[in-house]
């Protein structure tokens, strides 16, 4: 890229010119950490799930790699598969690797989100025991061993490069210029998934323009995870009046916080989602017999498919209430101090139209009770279109909702009838090898399948309501095959980790120059 920088400095081209002229993955190793590790010795080979190499010392627990970070180390977190309350692990982690998953899988989404290199689904590597990761021809790594992981190519190697890292050199310098060229030049907008305040205002530096997803499960793992469990196990009765009231509290102020941090910008915000089981304690490790029992009632044999999303959020709507209610509070709050609070409220996984109603009808009894309007505050209300009949009935949803985002991770999982979370281990390599399939659906955007479904959804939406707001969020939708498909399809918005923000922004203004080109 330096070249191209330097001949726009000079003026020799235009910042329409320049834009043309990057090759979107020089961007994105300009702005990843890189390594020369062809002396390094290959243990192990799974998925590439976040880009990046960095180097550190194995530990096999989230408690391990809290207290080496406390230590000042650069822990590798090595899991069989990441949950909830791994939370503080994945965050202490230099990089994160682990046995089992995918693309869309927990542990991955998060390193995305904090731009650590990380590595899923082992092709070669299994686990044994509890400090022992042991590949296919014998070799062995325990606790402590001093590991590279390259979470571009998806390779663990043993031992650290010779020379040092290039850790993004001069990526404030490209950025800094990527804003200046992009800043006149027309594109689809881009915003951010962010879970936090930090996360939203790191986003925003990279140009995104608001928050297209806030995952509110995301503020609630690792030691705030018993909260949720709390509510979830608990009878009606002060115990449950106690556990919203805390569940409450933490959100207004997370949501006070995100308001601010992407003040006049829109903040999606999402109920919660996940399956109910991933925040249920271990029926085996219930002490308690009548805890036992409801989590045995509770537990599912299929969860993805199960309690979720708006499911979960109207068998239990006083935790529904909470989080709207929340939100609400904070809005008006924000509102009152100067700011230009946007929330907007996303309902995941709808199957029927009646589900997006019954949240509405919530929303503007919450409105009602803190002596406010939807309209007044404002707030919008946005239908996630995952399962292939919400997408069948976008035209039903667009009457009913001001905006639809499309969750391509859930949509092509529901469409392929895949696993999220084990396909990418051994089915979609072994399809990929026979020639059964180019590329992993959930690593790239199936634009035959689920594009074509994504183009209808549009289509039918727009006939219905014009001028309705349609966005997508999913792993898929930062690839850069993605996001040209995407913008000549005619949604509005992108959203995606904030390290992919300068990725997607420049790609969408490429494509827009290219049809501009082509118009004329």
């Amino acid at each position: 890229m330096g070249p191209i920088v330097a001949r726009h400095a000079r003026g020799d081209i235009s910042s329409a010119e320049a834009v043309e002229a990057i090759d979107p993955h020089e961007l994105e190793r300009a702005l990843t950490s890189t390594a020369d590790v062809s002396g390094l010795d290959a243990v192990v080979h799974g998925l590439g799930v976040s880009p990046g190499v960095t180097s550190g010392g194995v530990v096999f627990s989230t408690e391990a790699a809290v207290a080496a970070r406390a230590d000042g180390l650069e822990p590798v977190l090595v899991l069989p598969e990441s949950r909830p309350d791994d939370l503080p692990g994945l965050l202490a982690s230099a990089a994160i690797v682990t046995e089992r998953g995918g693309q869309t899988t927990h542990a991955a989404v998060v390193a995305r989100a904090l731009g650590r290199p990380a590595v899923a689904g082992l092709l070669d590597g299994v686990i044994d025991g509890a400090k022992c990761l042991r590949s296919a021809r014998g070799d062995a790594l325990v606790a402590g061993d001093i590991v590279t992981v390259d979470g571009t190519t998806g390779t663990l190697y043993r031992g650290r490069p010779v020379e040092p890292f290039a850790s993004a050199r001069g990526s404030a310098r490209v950025l800094q210029w990527l804003n200046g060229v992009l800043a006149d030049l027309p594109g689809l907008a881009v915003k951010a998934n962010a879970d936090s305040a930090g996360a939203a205002a790191w986003g925003r530096e990279l140009g995104a323009v608001g928050v297209g997803l806030c995952r509110i499960e995301h503020m609630f793992l690792g030691e705030r995870r018993s909260l949720l469990e709390r509510v979830l196990i608990a009878r009606p009765g002060p115990e449950l009046t106690e556990g919203l009231a805390e569940v409450y509290a933490v959100l207004r102020s997370e949501f006070t916080e995100l308001l601010v941090a992407m003040d006049g910008m829109d903040v999606a915000i999402r109920l919660l989602d996940p399956p109910r089981h991933e925040f249920l304690p271990d029926p085996a490790v219930s002490t308690d017999h009548g805890a036992w029992a409801m989590l045995h009632r509770l537990r599912e044999h299929n969860p993805m498919l199960g309690v979720r999303g708006v499911r979960l959020g109207l068998l239990v709507p006083a935790l529904t209430v909470a989080q709207i209610q929340a939100l609400v509070d904070a809005a008006l709050a924000v509102r009152r101090s100067g700011h230009d609070p946007r929330p907007e409220l996303l309902v995941p996984m709808v199957s029927t139209p009646a589900e997006v109603d019954m949240v509405r009808g919530l929303l503007a009894d919450v409105c009602t009770q803190a002596g406010t309007t939807v309209a007044e505050l404002p707030v919008t209300l946005g239908a996630m279109v995952e399962t292939p009949r919400a997408a069948l009935l976008a035209a039903q949803l667009a009457e009913r909702v001001d905006s639809i985002s499309l969750g391509t991770n859930d949509l092509t999982a529901l469409l392929w009838g895949l696993s999220r979370d084990d396909a990418d281990r051994q089915l979609l390599p072994t399809y990929r090898d026979l020639g059964v399939v180019e590329h992993s659906p959930f690593e790239r955007l199936d634009l035959d399948g689920v594009g074509a479904v994504i183009r209808q959804v549009v289509r039918d939406a727009r006939d219905v309501r014009p001028g309705i707001r349609i966005g997508v969020c999913g792993e898929q939708a930062a690839e850069v095959s993605a996001v040209s498909f995407l913008a000549k399809a005619g949604v509005d918005y992108i959203s995606c980790a904030a390290p992919r923000v300068p990725l997607v922004r420049l790609v969408a203004a490429q494509q827009r120059l290219a049809d501009t080109e082509v118009a004329g």
